[in-house]
């Protein structure tokens, strides 16, 4: 299950561009922030209109506008685990990302990347646990 972010939150300090005519500019995650900018700041962060690349260059502020799946919620993920292995887990995760994190990421008020949730998959899978973990809830997001 996933859900799709209806609008884009783009961070403050995000720069945008507005230069349309970059060859990049359909794939450019600076571009995109900059043709959905809200009327919520007084001030945003901009690349220098002027700066081009150099022809056959590829400009150093491109950002790829590509989605990534993030988790959310470990509430759940440890009820389909033996106790004990579902202890040790939790204890890893804690030495890990620190109580406050693990909670955080527990809690659902911190979304899982993918490089998280490898990681926790490979907790599982060194405790022979050859179920995939299952979060709460899925969504696709942009890496600002």
């Amino acid at each position: 299950m996933k859900e799709e972010s209806d609008s884009l939150s783009i961070p403050y300090n995000f720069g945008r561009c507005f230069n349309n005519q970059c060859s990049q500019a359909s794939k450019c995650l600076r571009n995109l922030a900059a043709q959905h900018n809200t009327t919520d700041s007084a001030f945003i962060t901009i690349v220098n209109p002027t700066y081009f690349p150099k022809d056959g260059k590829q400009c150093e502020y491109f950002k790829n506008a590509v989605k990534i799946q993030v988790a959310w919620g470990l509430k759940k993920i440890l009820n389909k685990v033996p106790y004990e292995d579902a202890v040790s887990i939790r204890n890893q995760l804690i030495g890990y990302y620190g109580k406050t994190g693990y909670y955080r990421f527990y809690r659902g008020e911190r979304g899982l990347m993918p490089k998280d949730q490898n990681y926790i998959k490979q907790i599982f899978r060194s405790k022979g646990i050859k179920e995939e973990p299952t979060y709460q809830r899925y969504t696709e997001e942009y890496i600002w």
